[in-house]
């Protein structure tokens, strides 16, 4: 098995594991060039049967600062279609492709686990929850701050948040775009655990092996309650 290289993320296999790495430091900001190496990746792992459990993390302190912002913006307004009376005709077909790729992160038939400390914003923290699992450290930061920008969570996560949080979080946190801390993650069922720092990569590792073994996503819960509980 050959893992495609890329530069701004990076897939190492280990005894029928995979860890998906977020690497470009230190912030592993999610450029347009991330988003198409993702893709490739995903694509990747969905054809090999050799893996029994995902791992997604980032490289050194942080999860990800979300997307490249003035670059999003940028291709935003190049690439959106208008009707003549100026009304928006259609979404720019390189937000309909990530959006692809996070569906087909979900729907690999493996336990996928976000591994999140520091920082893990915007388009970062919709990549977390299209995971079937997330865990944290304590100091994690979480929010959707599109709003500052002018913007909305183009890639699913409103819709992820409603069905994870409720219509009434997912609202507030999508409208404010204010960050908040691992414990509300949590409060909010955006984390399913809290763990220390130093332990969240071991932690995710243990996890994973417990449930990579039988795992079927329609036992989500039964699973954080047997093994995150």
């Amino acid at each position: 098995m050959k893992i495609p290289e890329c530069s701004t993320v990076q897939l190492v296999f280990d005894e029928g594991i995979g860890f998906l790495e977020l690497n470009s430091p230190p912030s592993n900001t999610m450029t347009l060039e991330f988003f198409r190496e993702f893709a490739s990746l995903i694509g990747f792992m969905r054809d090999q049967q050799e893996f029994k459990a995902l791992i997604i993390s980032g490289h050194g302190r942080h999860f990800s600062a979300g997307a490249d912002v003035p670059v999003l913006l940028k291709e935003i307004l190049e690439k959106t279609e208008t009707d003549k009376a100026g009304r928006l005709a259609g979404v720019p077909e390189f937000l309909s492709n990530n959006y692809k790729s996070l569906l087909m992160l979900e729907n690999l038939n493996i336990p996928v686990i976000s591994a999140i400390r520091g920082v893990c914003l915007g388009s970062a923290l919709e990549l977390a929850l299209f995971s079937h699992f997330r865990l944290c450290g304590e100091e994690a930061v979480f929010g959707l701050p599109e709003a500052s920008f002018n913007l909305v969570p183009g890639l699913g996560g409103i819709y992820k948040l409603c069905c994870i949080s409720g219509q009434a979080t997912a609202l507030v946190r999508v409208l404010k775009g204010s960050t908040f801390t691992a414990e509300d993650a949590l409060k909010y069922n955006i984390v399913d655990k809290i763990v220390p720092k130093k332990a969240l990569m071991n932690s995710a590792l243990a996890f994973a092996r417990e449930v990579m073994q039988d795992f079927k996503v329609e036992k989500r819960r039964l699973y954080i309650k047997k093994y995150l509980s």
